[in-house]
């Protein structure tokens, strides 16, 4: 298994401190949810490797409070301190040296940030959309004195470029998540289910240890008289079989040992028609575009816009429920956004997504690759195959 060196989560804290203190701030209080999710756990992983595995309960005062959330108390001056609702399996996989491991979080942060010396002034919030209001009335009636500053981009930038292990751990990730798009792609034939699908795509992730977060899925018919398949909730819900003729994408994100992976592909099913084709390659031709403006000293939005005017000089229309060219990627979705509007130079050691979907007269096609910005452009950390027709 690829490790992070417990050094670096203390250089990762120094980082962040001299960061807080540049802003004015006397320390930060990071907050992340954890509870089997995939979703929001990353600035206490990042800052400490911890990720508390008990799901979320209501609030039993007396008894337990703030259970599926963790909480790093982090002065300018002084020694950081885990609030943890759980202890890991292995008590090494707590790269911080004080830890309180507690059911009631709420009255141990209060407690820590006494300790912490952070009862007044200027303290920044990390995680402030994981933050329970539950926590924070509790917080700010306990110390009236402290003026609470959102300070999630703070930690947000330092994020945003990777150390060699954590490129290598995405690297893993991206491999782990291509074995299991084209597990899934060579699946999904005539007669079979989104379920059965997905299904095999899961069992490549339990086999390597990852975990899926997300799959976005369709499948259908275009010309005059479209139809498509699709469900919510899950989005693999379907019970309707796959037939000759259609199409097929698949997008599906996840994480091995906390870091993400994303991806995308489209297929027919059965022979594949010349409309089916172009759209199908729209997408990646535009995302292929959108990366041959990747290296260091070249904005986000410069990526965005190549993409877009390529996807626009094919003949297809920029739209969609994501308007943008993908996102920095790590131990969640990262900044830069590659949208026109984010101006974020790149640099060497960024790991990115970058994606795009067409739906055009009923067809739906959709591509997405990982890359790291190197020294002089990019290099591809996905590698799952490419054209299915």
């Amino acid at each position: 298994m690829i490790k992070v060196p417990p050094k670096e989560f203390v250089e990762r804290r120094a980082r962040v401190r001299h960061a807080a203190e540049k802003a004015g701030l006397a320390g930060l209080v990071v907050c992340s949810r954890g509870g089997g999710t995939t979703d929001r756990y990353g600035d206490v992983k990042y800052l400490t490797n911890f990720y508390t595995r008990f799901p979320f309960i209501p609030d039993v005062p007396g008894e337990w409070t703030a259970r599926a959330h963790a909480f790093v108390i982090l002065p300018v001056e002084g020694e950081p301190i885990l609030v943890a609702d759980d202890k890991p399996k292995r008590d090494e996989e707590m790269a911080i040296d004080q830890v309180v491991v507690t059911g009631d979080v709420i009255a141990s942060v209060i407690e820590s940030l006494k300790s912490a010396g952070l009862t007044e002034g200027k303290v920044g919030v990390v995680g402030s959309d994981t933050l329970p209001w539950s926590v924070h009335a509790k917080l700010a009636a306990a110390y009236p004195e402290i003026e609470w500053v959102p300070a999630d981009e703070l930690l947000g930038r330092i994020r945003m470029i990777k150390s060699p292990a954590e490129i290598e751990k995405l690297r893993h990730a991206s491999q782990v998540g291509s074995r299991a798009t084209e597990a899934m792609l060579k699946k999904a034939e005539a007669g079979c289910t989104h379920g059965e699908v997905v299904a095999v795509g899961m069992e490549v992730l339990a086999t390597h240890g990852g975990i899926l977060y997300n799959n976005f899925m369709s499948s259908g018919r275009g010309g005059n008289n479209p139809t498509m398949v699709a469900t919510s909730f899950p989005t693999w819900g379907s019970t309707e079989a796959l037939e000759d003729g259609q199409w097929f994408h698949c997008g599906i994100s996840g994480a091995v040992d906390g870091y993400y992976f994303d991806h995308a592909r489209s297929k027919p099913i059965g022979n594949a028609t010349a409309e089916q084709i172009r759209v199908f390659e729209g997408p990646m031709l535009a995302v292929q575009a959108a990366m041959a403006e990747i290296r260091p000293g070249v904005t986000a939005s410069q990526v965005a816009r190549a993409g877009r005017e390529k996807l626009e000089s094919l003949g297809f229309e920029f739209e969609g429920a994501f308007k943008g060219f993908g996102h920095g990627v790590g131990l969640g979705w990262d900044s830069p956004w590659l949208i026109e509007s984010d101006h974020t130079v790149l640099e060497k050691n960024m790991v990115l997504c970058v994606e795009r979907s067409v739906r055009h007269m009923g067809y739906v096609g959709d591509f997405e690759e990982t890359v790291v910005v190197t020294d002089d452009g990019y290099e591809l950390l996905t590698n799952a195959q490419v054209k299915w027709w």
